[in-house]
């Protein structure tokens, strides 16, 4: 076949745009043949671009021979162009932006063929095997709903960019090209050719520079950002990822909180979402006492609570032995009403323990009340007086309904299996609003925490954080009772940013180094740098970073961090399209002085 030149053939609408008003003219189209029909005379041809969809028709008796040729040679897939006149349709399609109209050929370009393709480009309910999706991305972001995802995508940063912007922020960039800094996640490193031997690494976070801006007098710094960490990936992880990166001078953690509710407020409506400021603000012990975890979803209004002390005269040896361990073991549990809850089935149950089970749960007691009493996986140690003090505690009246599930263990096992099960569950009894965006500020975490393997204390967001003002003397004398000036914006069970204000003198930041373990010696050669730029009259300073590609998840309704990056890597780390990472030339290796392990 011989291929059309494109030539001076431009599109006069795109493929979303036509309507009503636009018949009678003379248009031209370009884009993919989504789909080609042959009905006997007429020939139905769907042309697709990123806007939209448009039926073309042609009557193969009417057709001059050469637009007749095309026709039977276009296929799925192909890029065309079409030229025609603008009618009305006979049968419209409701479904269809553009289903009011069509567009009667007169003219049909092929600029190029295509294969068949190896995975579906419409939408379905049966999406092809993740890894061909990803292998063939290209093909893939041909579809409507990554299309509009990454159409999503864009307008979040064009919303960010203008928000910071009439906030006063400047825009910035800062290396991609810096120094390690083994502090948190493991480093991506770059060998030096020019310095055989040393290494740059790719950057974590902009953090140090974005608050040497500071120092610098700029006040208000803004940027999207590429960042990349080498961990263990998950459906909201990737190796790479943006974030919007803010910091300002002079500013209260209360002040980031009502700028970046601002920028909430803007962005919810892309998710046809309204949200209301100013967002709760929640400590980090309380939420990790009533959630069981640091980023809980407010969408369930359930909430853990201790029950230890009403099994401490109990016969049921387990719960007892709770009661007994001096706050070191505890009973905690959760009590889902309504019928719903009441009527989970034994073999639900048996399913949720498993699930426990998966946790670190060695079961999962339960007391059920439905309309014929009360049943239980331990009823023959539930007293009447038991019973009487469990109903008391959960304001439960003789004809209540409802699932009482129990954990016991450490304050870290039962937080673990109780807030997956607390969400789990509440999804399947209704108790939760799939409908609602639910932010929450959680404020005042633990500035260190011990990490028993290292034999010291380690930094609970990153060393640069600074302690409440009251706690400083602590660093010295009480490390882990330290408070820390950070804060993490929450969103429907997800962290989708965190922040806080800094250390921004070099006294306290080097007490802070010495509670870490990185002694004077190390935390000159490490962080020379900054120590010396905070003794020159930094500013105090404070900020946030907000990851852009899990606030898009959400906001598109979507599960997994890869259906909103254009060519994301798999849970092994791997691009399957380009097939990377690879290995290299053996000259490129001798160049910069690496040995080839293989």
């Amino acid at each position: 076949m011989q291929l059309d030149k494109l030539g001076d053939f431009t599109r006069s609408h795109n493929n979303g745009e036509l309507r009503i008003d636009n018949i009678g003219q003379t248009v031209r189209l370009l884009g993919w043949c989504r789909r080609a029909r042959n009905l006997g005379s007429l020939v139905f041809i769907d042309i697709r671009d990123r806007w939209g969809l448009t039926q073309l028709v042609a009557d193969e008796n009417k057709a001059t021979p050469e637009l007749l040729d095309r026709l039977k040679a276009v296929r799925s897939e192909y890029v065309i162009g079409a030229e025609g006149i603008v009618t009305e349709r006979e049968s419209k399609n409701p479904n269809m932006i553009t289903g009011d109209i069509e567009v009667r050929l007169t003219d049909l370009k092929i600029f190029n063929i295509a294969q068949t393709p190896p995975i579906p480009v419409e939408d379905s309910d049966h999406e092809a095997n993740e890894d061909l999706r990803l292998k063939y991305r290209f093909l893939d972001l041909r579809r409507e709903k990554l299309q509009r995802n990454m159409a999503l995508r864009s307008e979040v940063a064009n919303i960010t960019r203008a928000f910071f912007r009439k906030n006063d922020f400047i825009e910035f960039e800062t290396p991609i090209l810096g120094r390690s800094t083994p502090e948190g996640a493991r480093d991506y490193l770059v060998p030096s050719r020019v310095h055989p031997g040393e290494y740059f690494a790719l950057p974590q976070s902009p953090q140090i520079f974005k608050q040497l801006f500071q120092v610098s007098g700029f006040e208000r710094y803004i940027q999207i950002c590429r960042c990349f960490r080498d961990e263990d990936l998950r459906a909201d992880r990737q190796p790479e990822f943006t974030q919007i990166d803010v910091e300002m001078s002079f500013v209260r953690p209360e002040d980031i909180h009502s700028l970046i509710e601002g920028l909430m407020v803007e962005l919810a409506p892309l998710a046809k979402k309204q949200v209301v400021t100013p967002f709760p603000r929640l400590q980090y012990k309380d939420v990790m006492e009533w959630y069981g975890t640091d980023k809980p979803d407010l969408r369930c209004k359930i909430k853990i609570r201790d029950i230890t002390m009403a099994f401490a005269s109990s016969d049921f040896g387990l719960f007892r032995g709770a009661a007994e361990s001096n706050g070191q073991r505890r009973v905690r549990a959760i009590f889902f009403p309504g019928k719903k809850a009441s009527a989970t089935s034994r073999k639900q149950l048996d399913e949720y323990q498993e699930q426990a089970k998966q946790l670190g749960a060695g079961g999962l007691p339960y007391i059920k009340w439905a309309g014929d009493g009360l049943s239980s996986s331990f009823k023959k140690f539930i007293t009447p007086e038991l019973e009487s003090e469990l109903r008391q505690t959960y304001a439960l009246d003789s004809d209540s309904e409802g699932l009482l599930i129990f954990a016991v263990g450490t304050d870290d096992q039962t937080s673990k299996v109780l807030a997956d099960l607390r969400v789990r569950m509440g999804k399947a009894f209704g108790l939760l609003d799939e409908s609602r965006f639910e932010f929450l500020w959680v404020v005042d975490f633990p500035l260190l925490q011990w990490e028993e393997e290292e034999k010291r204390f380690v930094a609970c967001h990153h060393p640069f954080t600074s302690p409440y003002p009251d706690d400083i003397e602590l660093l010295s004398t009480n490390p882990g009772a330290c408070r820390a000036q950070a804060y993490d914006l929450v969103l429907n069970g997800y962290e989708v940013g965190g922040g806080s204000i800094r250390i921004h003198d070099s006294m306290t930041q080097s007490l802070m180094f010495k509670a870490i373990g990185i002694g004077k010696d190390e935390a000159r050669e490490k962080f020379g740098f900054l120590l010396d730029a905070l003794s020159y009259g930094a500013p105090p300073h404070g900020g946030i970073a907000l990851g852009l590609d899990r606030l898009v998840m959400l906001l598109a309704g979507v599960d997994n961090i890869r259906e909103v990056i254009a060519f994301p890597k798999t849970a092994q780390a791997r691009c399957l399209m380009t097939e990377a990472p690879n290995s290299v030339d053996r000259r490129q290796l001798s160049e910069l002085q690496i040995q080839n392990s293989t």
